[in-house]
């Protein structure tokens, strides 16, 4: 669809600079210039909708609250490492 948006701005440039009024070469600049940015805006949503992920492959409210046992375990057994190392002398 896009490409059909950036053929119709190139059909209007090529109406501006064949026209024979001024009031003519306005209407196709206009209309080509919106349709040049409508073309690459519609160029850009397109690449990135083909690279985003799908909410399928999303983490669901199991696999999230897993990862935070997992990281409060963690931190739980760093900190009673860190306190058991402080309390032995170095020697």
């Amino acid at each position: 669809m896009h490409w059909i948006v950036l053929l119709i701005s190139l059909v209007a440039f090529a109406g501006a600079i064949f026209a024979p009024t001024p009031g003519l070469i306005g209407v196709g600049l206009l209309v080509g210039f919106i349709a040049l940015f409508a073309g690459f805006f519609m160029m850009i949503s397109a690449r990135i909708a083909e690279r985003a992920r799908p909410d399928a492959s999303l983490l669901g409210d199991a696999e999230i609250n897993a990862l935070r046992k997992s990281v409060r375990e963690a931190r739980e057994k760093r900190a009673t490492d860190a306190s058991g190392n402080a309390a032995k002398p170095n020697g």
